[in-house]
């Protein structure tokens, strides 16, 4: 029977969390990917595109509000529970509170692994993937940035003006800046002039341009001459998008050996970024949200165990009840907070990694001797 009670309140407790996580993870997900609309509309990726991105960051949504979706869901769940009198079947078949706090701190634990599997793996992972997605791209929505009497500089090396716009595909008065003109010692950077345009094939990949003039750099010279029609071919360039890499989407164990040798002050060489002393702090900050923060976890559903000090009868249940609510809240607060404190200093990192433990201990036996007490 006492099995049955706990899966029960652990299936309830697990039900209102993917109830909640679901319910604000899409509305989030929702309005970041509004956010992420420009990749669209400035940056000429398809829509396609777009949506893999936005897929792909779904887990980072995950990973940030977990913490206070368990948090949430265990105080209520206990609240529930008393109102309903169902902590009485725990009580009359045996189970003290003491046990009671230690299987459901026991389940806080599975979550926070959980939670650390998500940040240190999955998270990372995904929104590395979501990058590899922009940086494989091309610039298949290219054609619809074109409009006339605007500058168009999305493409990275590139700037295209149109003076004029006659149908989708059909342009008049064009003019188009390859590089940096203005730096003789590069080659193949031209300027091109031409009296009309049109975008040719099915993916509009080639700008047709019909009666213009070329200005070009060769061996530190500039070089003219006029055409009747050529073809430009559009799909060499890149968007502008960042591409490399961010600390947030790198992986645990590239972060670790980099903030290892930044303190130990040996030399650490990756492809994938740059392992330098100016990025200790962001290096450690990201270490504590993916192995650190998660400690938290165990301590809101220990708090949230301060409902089973004191019953509905009494009159001041509504008020002790938001007591520890305002208790659990206090602890997201600081958990969020003293990340700002995981900076270059080593004492200081450690003595972080320890606190929540320490204040684990100290309010376990707090809590311990007031259930004893009640």
């Amino acid at each position: 029977m006492e099995k049955i009670l706990f899966r029960k309140l652990i299936a309830d407790i697990t039900l209102r969390s993917l109830i909640i996580i679901l319910t604000i993870g899409l509305i989030v997900w929702i309005i970041q990917a509004v956010n992420y609309l420009d990749f669209v509309i400035d940056d000429g990726h398809n829509f396609l595109i777009y949506f893999y991105y936005n897929l792909f960051n779904f887990p980072k949504i995950i990973h940030r509000i977990l913490p206070f979706v368990f948090a949430i869901s265990i105080f209520f769940e206990l609240l529930k529970y008393e109102k309903n009198n169902e902590l009485l079947l725990f009580w009359t078949n045996g189970v003290t509170k003491r046990k009671f706090i230690i299987n459901l701190v026991n389940f806080a634990i599975v979550v926070m692994l959980i939670q650390i599997l998500i940040g240190s793996i999955i998270s990372p992972a995904s929104q590395l993937k979501a990058r590899s997605v922009l940086k494989d791209s091309n610039m298949d929505f290219l054609p619809n940035l074109i409009k006339q009497g605007k500058f168009i500089d999305t493409v990275s090396g590139l700037t295209i003006f149109i003076n004029e716009k006659v149908t989708n595909n059909s342009f008049r008065n064009i003019f188009i800046q390859e590089g940096d003109l203005f730096n003789l010692n590069q080659n193949n950077n031209q300027i091109i002039f031409a009296k009309e345009g049109l975008l040719l094939n099915e993916n509009k990949k080639i700008f047709r341009l019909i009666n213009g003039k070329i200005i070009s750099t060769n061996n530190n010279k500039l070089i003219s001459f006029e055409f009747d029609k050529i073809d430009y071919n559009l799909s060499k360039f890149t968007s502008k998008t960042i591409k490399v890499a961010k600390i947030q989407e790198l992986p645990s164990s590239k972060i670790i050996k980099c903030s290892l040798s930044l303190f130990y002050e040996k030399i650490y060489i990756d492809e994938m970024f740059r392992c330098e002393k100016e990025r200790l702090k962001n290096l450690n900050q990201e270490l504590y949200k993916r192995f650190i923060k998660p400690f938290y976890i165990p301590l809101l559903a220990l708090i949230s165990c301060f409902l089973l000090t004191f019953s509905k009868v009494q009159k001041n249940f509504t008020i002790n009840s938001i007591k520890v609510f305002l208790y659990v809240f206090l602890i997201l607060i600081l958990s969020e907070v003293f990340m700002r404190y995981a900076d270059e200093s080593k004492l200081q990192l450690i003595s972080i990694m320890l606190l929540p433990m320490i204040i684990y201990i100290f309010i376990y036996n707090f809590l311990i001797s007031k259930v004893r007490l009640w």
